[in-house]
């Protein structure tokens, strides 16, 4: 069975985050993309359009010195949702990030329109971003 499209422009999306390919990025996303980034941390809050949303993922780079990467464990999609399972790992000093999250992407007109993020443990997530 073929993979769904949409599964294939989540997979594009992650291997252009870890290239580090901006303009692909771009094309993944609407113009009015919201990207929803839970708990409290200096990174949690809704980052808007694609200049909101690239800023956030710079700043995860940023902060962790590069080394933040995520891998796709699983991805579920349907004709407007894809679902990731992803791990995350991260250095930050001597803080470590290594955990579970899940992505919800809505999409519309083969464009991501909406990101909202699950992580396992939120406040692991936050302390290290701390």
């Amino acid at each position: 069975m073929a993979e769904h499209p949409n599964a294939k422009l989540i997979r594009h999306g992650y291997v252009a985050f870890m290239r580090g390919d901006i303009d692909s990025l771009r094309e993944w996303m609407a113009d009015e993309v919201v990207w929803h980034e839970p708990g409290r941390s200096p990174l949690a809050g809704d980052y808007k359009g694609q200049e909101g949303v690239l800023e956030l993922l710079h700043k995860l780079r940023e902060r962790s010195a590069g080394t933040f990467t995520v891998e796709i464990v699983d991805l579920l999609a349907n004709a407007e949702r894809a679902v990731a399972i992803q791990e995350e790992t991260a250095l930050r000093g001597e803080r470590e990030l290594d955990m579970a999250s899940a992505v919800e992407f809505e999409i519309h007109q083969g464009k991501i329109t909406e990101v909202t993020v699950y992580h396992a443990d939120t406040h692991h997530f936050d302390e290290f971003w701390a």
